[in-house]
Protein backbone atom coordinates (compact mmCIF):
# COMPACT_ATOMS: atom_id res chain seq x y z
CA UNK A 1 0.00 0.00 0.00
CA UNK A 2 3.12 2.27 0.72
CA UNK A 3 4.52 1.90 -2.54
CA UNK A 4 1.16 2.73 -4.16
CA UNK A 5 0.61 5.54 -2.31
CA UNK A 6 3.85 6.72 -3.37
CA UNK A 7 3.42 6.74 -6.78
CA UNK A 8 0.21 8.45 -6.83
CA UNK A 9 1.61 10.91 -4.36
CA UNK A 10 3.97 11.99 -7.28
CA UNK A 11 1.43 11.69 -10.29
CA UNK A 12 -1.70 13.34 -8.93
CA UNK A 13 -0.50 16.26 -8.15
CA UNK A 14 1.68 16.16 -11.32
CA UNK A 15 -1.24 16.04 -13.59
CA UNK A 16 -3.64 18.29 -11.48
CA UNK A 17 -1.22 20.61 -12.04
CA UNK A 18 -1.09 20.10 -15.76
CA UNK A 19 -4.74 20.55 -15.62
CA UNK A 20 -5.03 23.14 -13.85
CA UNK A 21 -2.61 25.09 -16.19
CA UNK A 22 -4.73 23.84 -18.91
CA UNK A 23 -7.55 25.16 -17.66
CA UNK A 24 -5.83 28.71 -17.47
CA UNK A 25 -3.61 28.90 -20.57
CA UNK A 26 -7.41 27.60 -22.76
CA UNK A 27 -9.74 29.82 -19.85
CA UNK A 28 -7.26 32.96 -21.07
CA UNK A 29 -7.58 32.18 -24.76
CA UNK A 30 -11.26 32.41 -24.65
CA UNK A 31 -11.54 35.22 -23.03
CA UNK A 32 -8.98 36.99 -25.22
CA UNK A 33 -10.50 35.84 -28.65
CA UNK A 34 -14.16 37.19 -26.71
CA UNK A 35 -12.32 40.11 -26.14
CA UNK A 36 -13.32 40.26 -22.55
CA UNK A 37 -9.78 41.00 -21.16
CA UNK A 38 -9.32 44.19 -19.97
CA UNK A 39 -5.26 44.01 -19.07
CA UNK A 40 -3.40 41.34 -20.03
CA UNK A 41 -1.00 42.57 -17.46
CA UNK A 42 -2.79 41.43 -14.44
CA UNK A 43 -2.80 37.93 -16.32
CA UNK A 44 1.16 38.09 -16.26
CA UNK A 45 1.37 39.03 -12.81
CA UNK A 46 -0.57 36.54 -12.30
CA UNK A 47 1.69 34.14 -13.60
CA UNK A 48 4.98 35.26 -12.71
CA UNK A 49 3.42 35.69 -8.52
CA UNK A 50 2.64 31.82 -8.81
CA UNK A 51 6.35 31.14 -9.56
CA UNK A 52 7.38 33.12 -6.39
CA UNK A 53 4.19 31.20 -4.63
CA UNK A 54 5.05 28.03 -5.60
CA UNK A 55 8.93 27.45 -5.92
CA UNK A 56 9.78 28.38 -2.33
CA UNK A 57 6.71 26.11 -1.37
CA UNK A 58 8.11 23.04 -4.04
CA UNK A 59 11.84 23.01 -1.83
CA UNK A 60 10.33 23.54 1.67
CA UNK A 61 7.66 20.86 0.93
CA UNK A 62 10.56 18.54 -0.58
CA UNK A 63 12.97 19.56 1.97
CA UNK A 64 11.00 19.55 5.10
CA UNK A 65 7.62 19.22 5.10
CA UNK A 66 6.94 15.56 4.03
CA UNK A 67 8.97 14.86 6.97
CA UNK A 68 7.75 16.64 9.36
CA UNK A 69 4.24 15.46 8.26
CA UNK A 70 6.23 11.99 8.62
CA UNK A 71 7.34 12.54 11.89
CA UNK A 72 3.53 13.74 13.08
CA UNK A 73 2.08 10.55 11.63
CA UNK A 74 4.12 8.71 13.99
CA UNK A 75 2.89 10.18 17.01
CA UNK A 76 -0.71 10.23 15.65
CA UNK A 77 -4.38 9.96 17.85
CA UNK A 78 -5.52 7.11 15.60
CA UNK A 79 -5.25 4.47 12.92
CA UNK A 80 -7.12 5.15 10.63
CA UNK A 81 -6.37 2.86 7.53
CA UNK A 82 -6.88 3.35 3.94
CA UNK A 83 -10.66 2.75 4.02
CA UNK A 84 -12.78 4.66 1.48
CA UNK A 85 -14.27 6.63 4.25
CA UNK A 86 -11.09 7.45 5.32
CA UNK A 87 -10.05 8.82 1.86
CA UNK A 88 -13.52 10.72 2.33
CA UNK A 89 -13.02 11.88 5.95
CA UNK A 90 -9.11 13.13 4.99
CA UNK A 91 -10.80 15.35 2.47
CA UNK A 92 -13.04 17.01 4.52
CA UNK A 93 -10.14 17.34 7.32
CA UNK A 94 -8.47 18.86 4.38
CA UNK A 95 -10.71 21.59 3.92
CA UNK A 96 -12.06 22.47 7.14
CA UNK A 97 -7.88 23.14 7.70
CA UNK A 98 -8.12 25.30 4.26
CA UNK A 99 -10.80 26.90 6.10
CA UNK A 100 -9.06 27.54 8.72
CA UNK A 101 -5.61 29.02 7.26
CA UNK A 102 -7.96 31.48 5.10
CA UNK A 103 -9.87 32.81 7.92
CA UNK A 104 -6.59 33.61 10.11
CA UNK A 105 -5.29 34.89 6.57
CA UNK A 106 -7.71 37.61 6.94
CA UNK A 107 -7.76 38.38 10.28
CA UNK A 108 -4.16 38.50 11.12
CA UNK A 109 -2.57 41.73 9.67
CA UNK A 110 0.93 39.95 8.97
CA UNK A 111 -1.31 37.22 6.94
CA UNK A 112 -2.91 39.54 5.55
CA UNK A 113 -0.08 41.25 4.38
CA UNK A 114 0.53 37.84 2.45
CA UNK A 115 -2.66 36.78 1.29
CA UNK A 116 -3.52 40.40 0.00
CA UNK A 117 -1.63 39.33 -3.30
CA UNK A 118 -4.15 36.78 -4.31
CA UNK A 119 -7.23 39.58 -3.76
CA UNK A 120 -5.55 42.24 -5.33
CA UNK A 121 -6.91 41.26 -9.25
CA UNK A 122 -9.84 43.17 -10.89
CA UNK A 123 -10.52 40.69 -12.95
CA UNK A 124 -11.75 37.55 -12.00
CA UNK A 125 -10.27 34.27 -14.31
CA UNK A 126 -8.39 30.94 -13.44
CA UNK A 127 -5.13 32.36 -13.79
CA UNK A 128 -6.25 33.81 -10.27
CA UNK A 129 -6.09 30.66 -8.21
CA UNK A 130 -2.20 30.58 -8.51
CA UNK A 131 -1.72 33.99 -7.98
CA UNK A 132 -0.01 34.45 -4.51
CA UNK A 133 2.55 35.95 -2.02
CA UNK A 134 6.52 35.42 -2.15
CA UNK A 135 6.39 34.68 1.56
CA UNK A 136 3.06 32.00 0.96
CA UNK A 137 5.29 29.10 2.05
CA UNK A 138 4.59 30.81 6.13
CA UNK A 139 1.22 29.81 5.59
CA UNK A 140 0.24 27.25 2.89
CA UNK A 141 2.04 24.26 4.89
CA UNK A 142 -0.55 24.43 8.00
CA UNK A 143 -2.95 23.20 5.98
CA UNK A 144 -1.54 19.89 5.91
CA UNK A 145 1.04 19.67 8.15
CA UNK A 146 -1.08 19.15 11.08
CA UNK A 147 -3.29 16.39 9.72
CA UNK A 148 -1.33 13.17 10.17
CA UNK A 149 -1.62 13.91 13.80
CA UNK A 150 -5.25 12.48 13.36
CA UNK A 151 -3.56 9.71 11.51
CA UNK A 152 -3.98 10.46 7.82
CA UNK A 153 -0.61 9.07 6.07
CA UNK A 154 1.00 11.90 4.85
CA UNK A 155 1.04 10.61 0.82
CA UNK A 156 -2.68 10.23 1.34
CA UNK A 157 -2.83 14.02 2.17
CA UNK A 158 -0.97 15.08 -0.97
CA UNK A 159 -2.92 13.21 -2.77
CA UNK A 160 -6.36 14.78 -1.69
CA UNK A 161 -4.15 18.45 -1.85
CA UNK A 162 -4.14 17.57 -5.66
CA UNK A 163 -7.40 17.10 -5.96
CA UNK A 164 -8.46 20.06 -4.37
CA UNK A 165 -6.49 22.22 -6.31
CA UNK A 166 -8.12 21.68 -9.29
CA UNK A 167 -11.31 22.19 -7.45
CA UNK A 168 -9.66 25.93 -6.33
CA UNK A 169 -8.78 26.49 -10.27
CA UNK A 170 -12.35 25.99 -10.94
CA UNK A 171 -13.43 28.49 -8.30
CA UNK A 172 -12.32 31.28 -10.31
CA UNK A 173 -12.87 30.95 -13.65
CA UNK A 174 -14.47 34.44 -15.31
CA UNK A 175 -18.26 35.08 -14.87
CA UNK A 176 -18.67 33.87 -18.68
CA UNK A 177 -17.96 30.60 -17.95
CA UNK A 178 -18.73 29.98 -14.52
CA UNK A 179 -22.28 32.03 -14.87
CA UNK A 180 -24.13 33.31 -11.60
CA UNK A 181 -27.13 31.69 -11.78
CA UNK A 182 -26.49 28.06 -9.91
CA UNK A 183 -28.78 25.55 -8.26
CA UNK A 184 -29.65 26.83 -4.65
CA UNK A 185 -29.64 22.91 -3.10
CA UNK A 186 -25.60 23.04 -4.78
CA UNK A 187 -24.60 26.54 -2.94
CA UNK A 188 -25.91 24.93 0.52
CA UNK A 189 -23.54 21.95 0.12
CA UNK A 190 -20.80 23.63 -1.90
CA UNK A 191 -18.81 26.59 -2.10
CA UNK A 192 -19.12 27.71 -6.00
CA UNK A 193 -18.14 30.25 -7.94
CA UNK A 194 -20.54 32.50 -7.85
CA UNK A 195 -19.86 32.31 -3.59
CA UNK A 196 -16.22 32.49 -4.19
CA UNK A 197 -16.00 35.44 -6.71
CA UNK A 198 -17.92 37.58 -3.57
CA UNK A 199 -15.21 36.74 -1.94
CA UNK A 200 -13.08 38.36 -4.34
CA UNK A 201 -14.96 41.27 -3.96
CA UNK A 202 -14.19 44.77 -2.63
CA UNK A 203 -17.79 45.66 -2.05
CA UNK A 204 -18.25 46.58 1.69
CA UNK A 205 -20.98 44.07 2.34
CA UNK A 206 -19.47 41.63 0.88
CA UNK A 207 -15.77 41.45 2.35
CA UNK A 208 -14.34 38.54 4.47
CA UNK A 209 -17.41 36.26 3.53
CA UNK A 210 -17.09 33.07 1.90
CA UNK A 211 -14.11 31.37 3.27
CA UNK A 212 -14.15 27.89 1.91
CA UNK A 213 -12.51 26.08 -0.60
CA UNK A 214 -15.10 23.00 -1.30
CA UNK A 215 -17.82 22.51 1.19
CA UNK A 216 -20.00 25.57 2.32
CA UNK A 217 -20.57 23.65 5.30
CA UNK A 218 -17.99 26.24 7.36
CA UNK A 219 -18.91 29.12 6.17
CA UNK A 220 -22.93 28.36 7.41
CA UNK A 221 -21.36 26.68 10.94
CA UNK A 222 -19.64 29.99 11.65
CA UNK A 223 -21.88 32.24 9.72
CA UNK A 224 -19.61 33.47 7.09
CA UNK A 225 -21.67 32.96 4.28
CA UNK A 226 -22.73 35.36 1.95
CA UNK A 227 -25.49 35.30 -1.03
CA UNK A 228 -24.99 37.41 -3.81
CA UNK A 229 -27.06 40.95 -3.35
CA UNK A 230 -29.14 42.22 -6.54
CA UNK A 231 -28.38 45.75 -5.78
CA UNK A 232 -24.74 44.90 -4.98
CA UNK A 233 -23.01 43.65 -8.12
CA UNK A 234 -19.16 42.28 -7.14
CA UNK A 235 -16.37 44.76 -7.77
CA UNK A 236 -13.31 42.70 -7.42
CA UNK A 237 -9.63 43.83 -6.16
CA UNK A 238 -9.26 45.48 -3.02
CA UNK A 239 -10.97 48.19 -1.10
CA UNK A 240 -7.62 50.70 -2.21
CA UNK A 241 -6.25 51.51 -5.59
CA UNK A 242 -3.64 49.27 -6.23
CA UNK A 243 -1.74 48.46 -9.97
CA UNK A 244 -2.82 44.71 -9.64
CA UNK A 245 -0.73 44.36 -12.82
CA UNK A 246 2.79 45.40 -11.17
CA UNK A 247 4.25 42.31 -9.79
CA UNK A 248 6.47 44.34 -7.35
CA UNK A 249 3.50 46.66 -5.96
CA UNK A 250 1.29 43.67 -5.65
CA UNK A 251 3.75 41.45 -3.80
CA UNK A 252 5.20 44.64 -1.25
CA UNK A 253 2.14 47.31 -0.81
CA UNK A 254 0.65 45.61 2.21
CA UNK A 255 4.30 44.81 3.73
CA UNK A 256 4.84 48.36 3.11
CA UNK A 257 1.61 49.32 4.70
CA UNK A 258 2.22 47.41 7.82
CA UNK A 259 5.91 48.53 8.75
CA UNK A 260 4.76 52.15 8.32
CA UNK A 261 2.22 50.92 10.92
CA UNK A 262 4.32 49.27 12.99
CA UNK A 263 7.15 52.22 12.66
CA UNK A 264 4.99 54.81 13.62
CA UNK A 265 3.36 53.52 16.69
CA UNK A 266 5.03 54.82 19.92
CA UNK A 267 4.37 51.91 22.14
CA UNK A 268 5.72 48.22 21.91
CA UNK A 269 2.77 47.07 22.59
CA UNK A 270 0.81 48.48 19.64
CA UNK A 271 3.79 47.37 17.09
CA UNK A 272 3.11 44.07 18.48
CA UNK A 273 -0.52 44.71 17.89
CA UNK A 274 -0.29 46.21 14.53
CA UNK A 275 1.00 42.25 13.70
CA UNK A 276 -1.48 39.96 14.84
CA UNK A 277 -4.95 42.22 14.89
CA UNK A 278 -6.91 42.54 11.95
CA UNK A 279 -6.01 44.70 9.15
CA UNK A 280 -7.69 48.12 9.90
CA UNK A 281 -6.94 48.27 13.71
CA UNK A 282 -5.29 51.49 15.18
CA UNK A 283 -4.71 51.75 18.59
CA UNK A 284 -6.63 54.83 19.94
CA UNK A 285 -8.71 55.17 16.45
CA UNK A 286 -12.16 54.15 15.43
CA UNK A 287 -11.26 51.08 13.76
CA UNK A 288 -11.77 50.28 9.80
CA UNK A 289 -11.66 46.34 9.83
CA UNK A 290 -13.93 44.34 7.70
CA UNK A 291 -16.49 43.58 10.30
CA UNK A 292 -16.84 47.20 10.97
CA UNK A 293 -17.07 48.09 7.24
CA UNK A 294 -19.59 45.28 6.59
CA UNK A 295 -21.63 46.31 9.30
CA UNK A 296 -22.38 49.51 8.40
CA UNK A 297 -23.11 48.28 4.96
CA UNK A 298 -25.28 45.89 6.17
CA UNK A 299 -27.52 48.34 7.18
CA UNK A 300 -29.33 49.52 3.89
CA UNK A 301 -29.83 45.69 3.91
CA UNK A 302 -33.05 44.29 5.95
CA UNK A 303 -31.77 40.85 5.27
CA UNK A 304 -28.30 41.50 6.43
CA UNK A 305 -29.36 42.65 10.23
CA UNK A 306 -28.79 39.98 11.41
CA UNK A 307 -24.81 40.96 11.15
CA UNK A 308 -25.29 43.82 13.58
CA UNK A 309 -26.93 41.28 16.13
CA UNK A 310 -24.77 38.61 16.04
CA UNK A 311 -21.39 41.12 15.48
CA UNK A 312 -20.76 38.42 12.31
Amino acid sequence: MQELLQYYAELIPLFMTIASVAIVVIEWLALTWLELVESHREGWANVFSAALTFLPVFLLNELVMISFMFGMYYFRFFDLGFEWWVWVLAYVGYDFMSFVTHWISHKVRFFWAIHSVHHSPQEMKASVAFRGSFAEFLIAPHIIIWLPLLGFNPLMIIIVEGIAMIYGVFLHLNERFAPQKEAAWLKKILITPSAHRLHHASNDVYVDRNYGLTFSLWDNLFRTYQHQLKEEPPKFGLQKELDAGNLWVSQTDEFKSLWQDVKSANRLWDKVQYLFRPPGWHPGKEDTTAREIRMVAARKYPELQRLNESGQ
